[in-house]
């Protein structure tokens, strides 16, 4: 014989089992999703900033050029951690990469220097950079026709009149920090 009240309990624990199996599945599917977009990952993230090139210049020494950027929004950033790739607008065939620390022989730009960038106040740590904080990527200096170039032998050179690109990248991450150009005036 059947009474009413079995049917009723089965129906409310099939209800239960599928309320269970819902949550189970939209646990799992969160789970996925946080993984999937790098939420959960101990990666460090990358710097997002705004970096406006203000102008070119000369600097106190007679064969110091360089040109001044502006920190403009985003996060702090370490300059030494920092790469700059430099090309010109006209020219995609002609670039150069850019970064602060020892000279490496094997490197094909063959840089002069162990300092590209750094504040243009000494202020402080002189590589990190703040908002509101400016500071200076040297050029390693002007040819006879007064143009800028950057790495040993000339490898790289901005004619004045030109249009110098910037692309910022954080080397610890790979990733674009800000991207811009400025016009080289004749010196």
């Amino acid at each position: 014989m059947h009474n009413g009240m079995n049917t009723i309990d089965n129906a409310v624990s099939e209800v239960i089992g599928v309320m269970l199996m819902i949550s189970v599945t939209l646990i799992i599917v969160a789970l996925v999703a946080v993984y999937a977009t790098g939420a959960a990952s101990g990666d460090e993230q990358s710097v997002r900033a705004s970096l406006i090139a203000s102008e070119v210049m000369s600097g106190e020494d007679e064969d110091e050029y360089m040109v001044v950027f502006e920190h403009m929004a985003g996060d702090p950033l370490h300059l030494n951690q920092t790469t700059v790739s430099l090309g010109v607008r006209d020219d995609a065939t002609r670039h150069i990469v850019v970064k602060n620390g020892k000279k490496d022989q094997n490197d094909k730009n063959n840089l002069k220097k162990e300092v590209y960038l750094q504040r243009f106040t000494n202020r402080g740590d002189k590589f990190m950079v703040q908002l509101g904080d400016r500071f200076v990527l040297y050029a390693d200096g002007k040819d006879d026709n007064g143009d800028l170039y950057w790495g040993e032998g000339k490898t790289f050179t901005v004619e004045s009149g030109h249009y110098l690109t910037y692309r910022f990248i954080d080397r610890r991450t790979g990733a674009p920090i800000s991207s811009g150009e400025i016009a080289v005036p004749e010196f």
